[in-house]
């Protein structure tokens, strides 16, 4: 709960409910509602029926002393030369303890006296330190404390009443002037002229100050004189502030239904989402798959692994197979069937964005619709639907970017060592190619060993080098071809989740930006209603 009271919490929820409607460009009803906020903040003071009162005043004025003739009793010690305390004290009555709880807290107020006086019941007294402290935070303690409460009695006497740093800080506080009040205590010590005098000129004084009508009650302590009169006005001021407040809560609340109502919030029903669950989770997966269906992920997936493949055969291929290669991407192959990033930055040549843009927009309208006709065209600028296919093409563009720059391939410690191996390969290929040359040139005048091979029987060195050589080059292209595959499958599940993920992520997210903006606002208007 707030210090200041129930109403300043309820209050603070109908502030932020004004800019949550202006978030969303209902402003002319937030206007309406910033105003019922700044005149209850003006007359509120502390947020409840209870009626907050601080003591201040000097040392020595008998602030103690007024305080124990109000109670009717020794509530705070009288000394005869009181030292300056830094503890204020409370006096409330013992039912309404707990409203004015936070408050006390946050003074750090140790010290509470409770009560039973019924004439008294809805007050309660805070004995402040004394004003005219060398210590500046106690003034500074009333500049705060005068919003959240509802009035300061300021106790002087006869001869400090005059004290010009005194007057010098009451004409601080000129604009708070109905919400203080003014005790000439001791006024046992003057003649009934005298008093008079010294009340009209301390009257007059007020009025310089720039407080036009002070309330000013003129008092003994000791005697007891004029303290019936100042507790029967403080028991008047009790009883027409629970009609104020209760008339402040009522304007408070009309304005909290009247902005509620604006984004299509009954005060029976509470907080409703626009469009039900289930509805927009259905137009969602339309919009999804119909993203889906122009990113295109299981179409990136096999650019990646055509990729993945043709720089394992440029790394780790046969010289035929380089040179195959080669030629496939000088005549656009690998432009066209293995670049997963220009496939993934074309989305827009697999279809129209109406696959996305229909089921966004129809979450948007339906969404619209759910409010009242006069704030309708607004909140359908909020949702986002007059740039909504800006938007989304905006955001798929900004996922299939932000994806297809890390869309690099790895490379892999296995194709240069297959490639090493295929130049052994293509090295046995040509040596046998050479000798078989030779012996042919020769007329077989050259002599040459065979080797047993089972079934076939003794077949030419040459010949089983040359078997060899394309056997081992055939061996090594399946095994690289057998690793590529591995890292290209890997890899393109991993980059089809993720650009699935991604797309997903970003028309939940940024498409319906708008509707989760004007949800958040809805919420913190319904709170208000509380």
């Amino acid at each position: 709960m707030s210090e200041g009271g129930p109403l300043d919490e309820r209050l603070a929820r109908l502030r932020d409910a004004v800019e949550a409607a202006r978030s969303i460009g209902l402003e002319p009803e937030a206007a309406a509602a910033r105003t019922v906020t700044r005149r209850v903040g003006r007359r509120a003071g502390f947020g409840g029926e209870l009626y907050v009162m601080a003591l201040a005043g000097g040392t020595g004025v008998g602030k103690s002393s007024v305080l124990n003739a109000l109670a009717g009793e020794t509530v705070s010690e009288v000394r005869a030369v009181r030292p300056t305390t830094d503890r204020p004290l409370a006096w409330v009555g013992g039912t309404r303890r707990d409203e004015v709880a936070p408050l006390l807290e946050w003074l750090k107020v140790e010290q509470v006296v409770t009560h039973d006086r019924p004439d008294l019941g809805d007050i309660a007294v805070l004995d402040l330190p004394d004003i005219d402290s060398v210590r500046g935070e106690h003034r500074a303690l009333v500049d705060t404390l005068l919003p959240r409460i509802d009035a300061v009695t300021w106790i002087v006497d006869p001869e400090k009443y005059d004290d010009e740093r005194v007057h010098a800080y009451w004409r601080t506080l000129a604009l708070h002037a109905d919400r203080l009040r003014f005790v000439l205590n001791k006024s046992d010590r003057l003649t009934e002229e005298e008093a008079h005098l010294v009340a009209d000129d301390l009257r007059a004084r007020l009025v310089a100050d720039g407080i036009p009508r002070p309330a000013l009650h003129v008092v003994s302590a000791i005697r007891g004189d004029g303290i019936d009169r100042l507790r029967s006005d403080l028991a008047e001021a009790a009883h027409a502030k629970v009609i104020v407040s209760a008339k402040l809560e009522a304007d408070r609340a009309e304005a909290a239904k009247e902005l509620a109502a604006s984004v299509g919030i009954e005060p029976e029903d509470g907080y409703q989402p626009l469009l039900r669950h289930d509805r927009r989770e259905a137009l969602v997966r339309e919009a999804i798959a119909g993203a889906m269906t122009l990113v295109d992920p299981d179409g990136v997936g096999r650019q990646v692994r055509a990729q993945v493949l043709h720089r394992a055969r440029m790394g780790g291929g046969s010289f035929v197979g380089r040179v195959t290669q080669l030629g496939w991407r000088l005549i656009g192959g690998q432009r066209r069937n293995a670049d997963p990033s220009a496939y993934l930055l074309a989305w827009r040549t697999r279809g129209a964005l109406g696959r996305v843009l229909n089921p966004v927009r129809a979450a948007l309208v339906e969404a619209a619709a759910a409010v009242p006709a006069e704030s309708r065209g607004r909140i359908l600028d909020a949702l986002g639907a007059p740039s909504a296919e800006r938007d989304l093409d905006a955001v798929l563009d900004r996922a299939t970017q932000a994806e297809a720059s890390g869309l690099e391939p790895p490379e892999s410690l296995v194709w240069p060592v297959l490639g090493a191996a295929q130049v052994v390969a293509g090295a046995l290929v040509l040596f046998a190619v050479a000798w078989l040359v030779t012996l042919f040139v020769a007329g077989g005048s050259i002599p040459v060993d065979s080797v047993g091979v089972p079934i076939l029987g003794p077949i030419p060195m040459p010949l089983a080098v040359l078997v060899g050589g394309l056997l081992l080059g055939a061996l090594l292209t399946w095994l690289l071809q057998l690793h590529a595959g591995y890292v290209g499958r890997s890899m393109a599940r991993e980059i089809e989740e993720r650009t699935a993920d991604t797309v997903r992520a970003a028309v939940v997210t940024d498409g319906l930006a708008g509707l989760e903006r004007v949800e958040a606002a809805r919420r913190t208007i319904a709170a208000a209603l509380d």
